[in-house]
């Protein structure tokens, strides 16, 4: 793994563990062992690297953010597409924790992070059109609006909601994410209470996370090269 790679994936983890506001680009050269200036020469400082993660997240979201096949999906599909989303922000949680001071700081990442919002929001509102128009969902138009508000919200401000209950690991936090949301869809959908049981113990039992597979920060990386 090259230098650069290293020393992103090493903020990334302690701006996501302490807050982005607590680590400096000194603390980033002494966890990964290397001087400052071999940091600085690969990045100006903490800002160009907070750009970079923000870039390699936006890169990872558009990698999900595709229309493609989204309209045929079942309702298991359904639940496996929101844990992908939820999982994907929250590798990248410390750019939804305080998004206003950030933004203050770091004006670059304002419009990476609006354009990301605002297709994760597009995508959303597709995903539930499309159901409804297949009568997997049954939801009036105003509900539907509000459920695509209320799926957007918890998607990505669930990393802040989950620092209150810090019992909780990472993969718990990310199954406390998809179970807010499923709660809400589950009573919306066509299925009969057999198939609603078998989706619910299906969640329950977090199994089927073990075989996704979510795009690591360092693919972004790898090919933007």
């Amino acid at each position: 793994m090259k230098t650069a790679q290293r020393i992103l994936l090493t903020a990334l983890a302690m701006f996501n563990e302490h807050g982005e506001n607590s680590v400096t680009s000194v603390d980033i050269a002494i966890e990964l062992d290397i001087s400052p200036g071999n940091l600085y020469y690969h990045f100006k400082g903490k800002e160009s690297i907070v750009v970079a993660l923000m870039k390699m997240h936006e890169q990872q979201m558009q990698a999900l953010l595709t229309q493609e096949k989204l309209d045929t999906l079942s309702a298991e599909d359904i639940m496996y597409y929101l844990y992908l989303l939820v999982d994907s922000i929250h590798v990248f949680h410390f750019l939804y924790k305080s998004p206003a001071d950030l933004a203050e700081k770091y004006p670059q990442i304002v419009k990476r992070r609006q354009h990301i919002l605002a297709n994760l929001k597009r995508q959303i509102t597709f995903l539930f059109e499309s159901l409804v128009q297949q009568k997997v969902l049954i939801a009036s138009d105003a509900d539907r609006i509000l459920l695509v508000e209320l799926i957007l919200l918890i998607i990505t401000q669930s990393c802040q909601f989950d620092e209150l209950n810090s019992h909780m690991n990472e993969q718990t936090q990310r199954f406390h994410a998809l179970s807010l949301m499923m709660v809400s869809i589950l009573p919306r959908l066509a299925m009969n209470e057999k198939e609603k049981a078998q989706l619910i113990g299906l969640l329950n039992s977090h199994e089927f996370a073990n075989n996704i597979k979510t795009q690591s920060p360092l693919d972004a990386v790898n090919g933007d090269k």
